[in-house]
């Protein structure tokens, strides 16, 4: 499958995904409360006619005004709304993204190199330990520690280095194991392999061998990891920007969800909000898909 068709599948597979999520979030979620003697009765009905006018409704709106819809926030649009949530979690998203793959890879290596050694326990040991804990109680641990025994960060700060730094190195930690565990896991898949042999048959060092040959030819397979990183990443970000109340994407999509533990939806249910938001990471999902398959046929030695 060449690159053009790679691309344009993963295009296509995102748009019929983010119209998947635009027709539920446009579900009606109106529930109907009655009396029943001294019984309450609350009646979630679904009508075809009715979520059809939704929808009509919706982009209809979107077709006459250019918007969609209004926020909770009197005078501020849901895509306005959206655009500064996305625009707080954006440095974070990139941050932690350069930070997982880069420091990843370095602790692959030094697995791989550790694993020949007697402190192979520092190395995929640690790899292993890491990724055994669930990364939602990873990412409330390490929150609490910090909060707790470390008085000199400020980790609630809304302003400075610590605003964007502490959620970006948060929620990296999975991500940096996780891709250490594939770097390591390729540099040993390569072991043995006749050019591995001939470059240090021509008095290579192992660090230029491992750098220069193992690294390059195994950087196709790191790079098709990089969507799943990105999952780790956004499913961890919820975790991080809701304890600290860092007002970006994941934290005002839980807000616009405006669950209620009677009726499911609350009052403020924000329709627009959250479709604006999924459309920024299906957006950014696929390019960085995109990233993936291109990285993927230019390192890919074959």
């Amino acid at each position: 499958m060449n690159l053009k068709t790679q691309m344009l599948k993963s295009t296509i597979i995102s748009l019929l995904a983010f119209s998947f999520i635009v027709l539920i979030v446009l579900i009606p979620r109106d529930i109907n409360i009655s009396l029943d003697g001294h019984k309450v009765v609350a009646d979630p009905s679904f009508d075809m006619n009715r979520y059809l006018t939704y929808i009509g409704d919706f982009f209809r709106h979107i077709i006459e005004h250019g918007s969609l819809g209004p926020s909770r926030y009197k005078g501020q649009t849901a895509e306005a709304a959206a655009l500064v949530a996305v625009g707080m979690s954006l440095l974070v998203i990139v941050s932690a993204l350069l930070i997982g793959f880069v420091v990843g890879i370095l602790k692959g290596v030094a697995d791989y190199k550790l694993s020949k050694t007697k402190f192979n326990v520092l190395g995929h040991w640690t790899t292993w330990l890491f990724q055994s804990i669930p990364d939602f109680f990873l990412m409330l641990f390490v929150q609490w520690f910090l909060v707790k025994h470390v008085p000199a960060v400020r980790y609630f700060a809304v302003e400075g280095w610590e605003a964007f730094a502490l959620p970006a190195l948060l929620v990296s930690i999975y991500p940096i194991f996780f891709i250490a565990r594939v770097t390591s896991a390729s540099l040993l898949a390569q072991e043995g392999k006749m050019y591995i042999l001939l470059a240090k048959a021509k008095g290579l060092s192992d660090r230029a061998v491992v750098y220069k040959h193992m690294l390059r030819n195994g950087i196709a397979a790191i790079l098709t990891h990089l969507p799943g990183l990105l999952v780790f990443i956004l499913s961890n970000l919820l975790v991080v920007e809701y304890y600290r109340n860092y007002p970006g994407a994941a934290w005002r999509l839980f807000q616009a969800l405006d669950f209620n533990p009677y009726t499911g939806t609350g009052p403020e249910y924000e329709p627009g909000v959250i479709i604006g938001i999924a459309f920024f990471f299906m957006l950014l999902f696929l390019v960085v898909q995109w990233i993936s398959h291109s990285a993927r046929k230019y390192f890919d030695p074959r």
